[in-house]
């Protein structure tokens, strides 16, 4: 018998034995616990109840009324609380005895293996594999096909143990957040991701923005993408906050939409918009840098599920890097290899991504909020290439060009080439400057046939090469008479010429006669209310006739030229009182650079009541009348 007997089987037994006791002491203290919560909960009750019958036999039935619905509520709740209280004690028993039988099995059997062995086993395969895109040599065809049929939401992008593992942003999402070392994976699991959702949907359907804080080598390749709307790197901080200003302005116009129509989400619309999904890399260099923006992001979070606008962060470390607010709505989770399992538990709910082997980048595991799996990224092989393949299919598909989301902060310089304005343009307009209102830079132009004009600036800033650009290009375009006054030695000088053009093109005043632009430089002391002579007055009967446009410059803001300019230009001086006394509002010289006070042809255009930072264009070859300085 002694040649029979194992003492670690008397160890096993002697655990079970005391975890046995273990539970039995667990038991008796939840059993006193309840007990007391039933004692504390039926006291209120019982005095009530002795209050009811002593009003009952003194007859205040008035008192029996009012005590007899909080009575009757107070039973009810302790009899509620009695039936949770034994149900949970049935539950805790049942808990308890899987959980002493599966200890007792792992006492006897060893430990339990960790999930992340299952992630060697992971067959490794490229993502062109992965989707088949190898079986036709020309594939931006089997990528057409992709977006003409009507697939699920989910795509591909990686393998588990035994077959594809695909993620669905729209229902699982429809924020994510992936999370891993460096050296984990998680730029190659991003370009998969995207290039995964850029071959099942067409560029009207999705769209990109990129905002890479990790110096931008994430997303260069994909910025080429069709789908791609907007891409930012944190090198250019003013380029990163025109980003964020967009995606505000964004969500504001899909609620306008969503609104309009009266419905609930943006797919109930009768023409939705293509779904925006957002991409951040190192998101917690993004927070530190710009914390001012979170809560962009946070609203973006929380408004997104209904307007078609999805949020993918990307960190480091997951661990008090996301504000509580977004994580609330972030409900998909991938985590490669980190450090601390602490991390992974925040993030997956175990630890099992701390366990990742640093040889095996791309290998994750994803929490859906419901379950956690195991799979291993499936790298692109070929970027460029895809990323072609693409913008061919998109061509095929007659995909239209995507207008950006938003557009690099306005050039030092601006050439005639840049001005490039819509075909159904009105032959008034004059193209004179870029405009950047805050998110896109875009042309600008002059309308000369509604009221006169007024540029005020210091010398140097640009007035005359502004007035000699708008005077050739509106000789140019026949508009009319174009006169082009200036000073020389104290001496005003005029030249006239009316352009011959062919076909009548010339515009005329309502009363017949041909309408006169006149450009006045150096026009301050014309202006002058106290100078009588043919010349100033000639000027001020022009700015009161409403057939004759005048565009004069000027040093300083005068109030004759208020009362008759709807429309100016004012280049800043830096004094500040100067510049809100020529119209400038002040928020927007709060956020003025050293450079917007010193750089020639940088201005602010105003017209009525809206103001915006312009770039005027330099001077080509000067075709108007003739000016000689």
């Amino acid at each position: 018998m002694s040649s029979d007997h194992n003492p670690r089987f008397d160890l096993h037994l002697f655990y079970g034995d005391a975890q046995t006791a273990a539970m039995k002491d667990s038991h008796a203290s939840r059993l006193d616990d309840d007990r007391l919560m039933l004692l504390s909960w039926s006291a209120p009750v019982l005095a009530q109840f002795v209050m009811l019958i002593i009003m009952c036999t003194q007859r205040h039935w008035m008192y029996v009324l009012m005590l007899a619905p909080g009575l009757l509520g107070g039973a009810l709740s302790l009899a509620v609380m009695a039936m949770r209280s034994k149900r949970a004690r049935r539950k805790a028993l049942r808990e308890d005895s899987d959980t002493s039988g599966g200890q007792l099995a792992s006492s006897v059997t060893g430990p339990p293996n960790r999930t992340s062995s299952e992630l060697p086993r992971i067959p490794c395969i490229d993502f062109e594999r992965l989707h088949r895109l190898d079986d036709d040599p020309l594939t931006w065809r089997g990528i057409v096909r992709r977006w003409l049929e009507s697939s699920p939401s989910d795509c591909d992008i990686g393998m588990t143990s035994h077959a594809p593992f695909a993620v669905d942003l729209v229902h699982a999402g429809p924020h994510a957040m992936v999370a891993g070392t460096t050296g984990s994976g998680k730029s190659v699991l991003l370009i998969s991701w995207c290039m995964a959702l850029a071959i099942r949907y067409s560029p009207e359907a999705l769209h990109f923005v990129f905002l890479d804080f990790k110096g931008g080598s994430t997303f260069n390749a994909l910025e080429h993408l069709p789908h791609t709307v907007g891409n930012v790197c944190d090198l250019d901080l003013s380029h990163a906050i025109r980003a964020l200003n967009a995606i505000e302005q964004e969500l504001i116009r899909r609620e306008s939409l969503v609104s309009a129509e009266r419905v609930s989400q943006l797919s109930q619309l009768r023409h939705p918009p293509a779904r925006l999904v957002v991409v951040i890399d190192e998101f917690h260099a993004l927070r530190d840098r710009l914390p001012d923006y979170m809560q962009r992001l946070n609203r973006l979070a929380s408004l997104g599920r209904s307007l078609g606008m999805h949020l993918i962060v990307c960190t480091q470390n997951p661990m008090g890097q996301v504000h509580s607010d977004m994580k609330a709505n972030i409900s998909l989770n991938i985590c490669l290899r980190v450090t601390d399992q602490m991390q992974s538990h925040e993030l997956i709910g175990t630890d099992s991504a701390a366990d990742i082997s640093p040889s095996m980048p791309g290998g994750a595991y994803c929490h859906d909020g419901q379950r956690v799996i195991g799979f291993r990224c499936s790298a692109v092989r070929h970027v460029e290439a895809l990323v072609d393949a693409v913008g061919t299919a998109a061509r095929f598909h007659g995909c239209t060009p995507q207008r950006p989301l938003f557009s690099a902060p306005l050039a030092k310089r601006v050439a005639l080439p840049d001005l490039r304005m819509p075909v159904d343009g009105s032959r008034h307009d004059i193209p004179f400057a870029l405009a950047d209102n805050g998110v896109i830079v875009e042309p600008i132009a002059l309308d000369i046939d509604h009221g006169n004009i007024a540029v005020i600036g210091a010398y140097g800033r640009g007035k005359t090469n502004l007035l000699l650009h708008c005077a050739s290009q509106s000789y140019l375009n026949g508009v009319g008479t174009v006169r082009f006054t200036h000073k020389m030695r104290n001496v005003y000088h005029t030249s006239e010429e009316s352009h011959n053009a062919r076909h009548r093109r010339d515009t005329f005043a309502p009363d017949g006669r041909r309408r006169l632009v006149w450009f006045v430089d150096d026009a301050d002391d014309l202006l002058d209310p106290f100078r009588i002579d043919n010349a100033a007055n000639d000027l001020r009967g022009a700015l009161a006739n409403p057939d004759v446009t005048v565009i004069c410059a000027v040093e300083k803001a005068n109030p004759l030229l208020a009362d008759r300019c709807p429309t100016r230009i004012v280049f800043p001086t830096g004094d500040r009182a100067n510049d809100l006394m020529a119209g400038i509002p002040g928020p927007m010289l709060d956020g003025f650079k050293p450079d917007d006070y010193t750089l020639a042809g940088r201005a602010v255009f105003i017209r009525q009541a809206s103001a915006c930072l312009i770039q005027c264009v330099e001077l080509g070859d000067y075709a108007g009348p003739n000016v000689s300085f």
